[in-house]
């Protein structure tokens, strides 16, 4: 079987998620560069971390805590420094991920995947994550980038929720305009089991439809017309709309 053909819309998402990873790449090139020149002026370092638009952390590959974090990061987390620095940094990045971390436990060198950030606010938020491993003097950091991308997420569950209510109202719009068998006497209508519905309950079952009852004026007349209370209130009618 070929395997279907991607729409406009879904490569249009996969060149915007390459562009992000590409972006990110570049910001931890930029990290790489900096550091591996053993730059450590902290004015060097705030000015290259604050001017990163994506959250950057620095974790001690062997302690698993945050030795380094940029105000973006800082900023996405809702916390200040202190209440960063220091922490194992599964606190605040892919809880459910300890013992399971692509390049610690699981022999990547590159991770490039979705995770979860916990923030002090806001909840969990889906982030993408880019982590590479930097040695300086023969000691191991994992250089962690991340950006936000709760809202396109959500964006997308919206967007297969709406396709999918579409398809359930087509699938009975289909229903109702196929071809349906009713009986020529008492107008019952059979369904694709084979039973015979009443036409109301058919309409009501595979739509959004629902009936309200009255009498139209042709069986009005038929079942009330010898009646003298029927007939007065007929006059009474016709004698209104003359005036």
């Amino acid at each position: 079987m070929r395997e279907k053909k991607p729409t406009y819309e879904e490569l249009e998402q996969r060149v915007a998620e390459l562009e992000r990873r590409e972006e990110q790449n570049e910001c931890l090139n930029s990290v790489h560069f900096f550091l591996d020149a053993n730059t450590k002026s902290s004015l060097v370092m705030d000015i290259l971390f604050d001017s990163i638009l994506s959250g950057i952390i620095i974790v001690d590959a062997e302690e698993f805590t945050i030795v380094e974090v940029n105000s973006t990061a800082l900023e996405m987390l809702g916390r200040n420094k202190n209440e960063v620095i220091g922490k194992v940094c599964h606190n605040f990045v892919c809880p459910a991920e300890r013992g399971k971390c692509p390049i610690a436990d699981l022999g990547q060198t590159v991770d490039m995947s979705e995770r979860i950030l916990l923030t002090a606010k806001s909840g969990n938020r889906n982030i993408l994550k880019t982590v590479k491993t930097l040695n300086i003097k023969d000691k191991n950091y994992y250089i962690e980038s991340f950006i936000d991308i709760t809202d396109q997420k959500k964006a997308e569950l919206d967007k297969e929720e709406l396709i999918k209510e579409l398809s359930e109202a087509l699938e009975k719009v289909k229903v109702l305009s196929g071809l349906m068998p009713i009986c020529a006497k008492c107008k019952k209508i059979r369904d694709d089991k084979g039973y015979w519905n009443n036409l109301e309950s058919f309409i009501e079952k595979y739509s959004e439809a629902s009936f309200s009852h009255g009498l139209c004026p042709e069986c009005s007349d038929e079942m009330y017309g010898d009646q003298q209370w029927y007939i007065k209130g007929k006059e009474k009618r016709k004698k209104n709309k003359k005036d």
